[in-house]
């Protein structure tokens, strides 16, 4: 009997570890909206050619692929875990590095999940 219950807890505590673990998309969007919105948001309805809304990363994105994608990050459907991560830990062009004394590696891996979760 006392097995039993020592293996129950046991396996309790391995599936809240591991839902802790677990990126969150939802927890993505909250980060998102705190740290990415402001300049990779969508403002609606477009006032720029190619998608791009007056913000400066939509704006540069809509510039850059001219319609051929969703200048609007949100509305991708073919973004790279890895290429999300370089970037936001690297920068690109007018995007600066973000550290992770600002958004935390967990806090990343749940943007991850956010913005890859209608990938095709």
């Amino acid at each position: 009997m006392r097995v039993t219950i020592v293996m129950a807890a046991l396996a309790v505590l391995a599936t809240a570890a591991f839902a802790q673990d677990s990126p969150s998309a939802d927890n993505g969007k909250v980060v998102f909206d705190k740290w990415c919105t402001p300049c990779h948001g969508a403002v609606a309805p477009p006032e720029m050619p190619f998608g791009g809304d007056g913000l400066p990363g939509t704006s540069a994105l809509g510039v850059k692929y001219r319609g051929e994608l969703p200048a609007v990050l949100e509305e991708r459907t073919d973004l790279a875990p890895e290429f999300i991560e370089t970037v936001v830990r690297g920068g690109l062009f007018g995007m600066p590095i973000t550290r992770k004394t600002e958004v935390s590696e967990s806090e990343l891996e749940d943007v991850i999940a956010y913005l890859t979760r209608n990938n095709n």
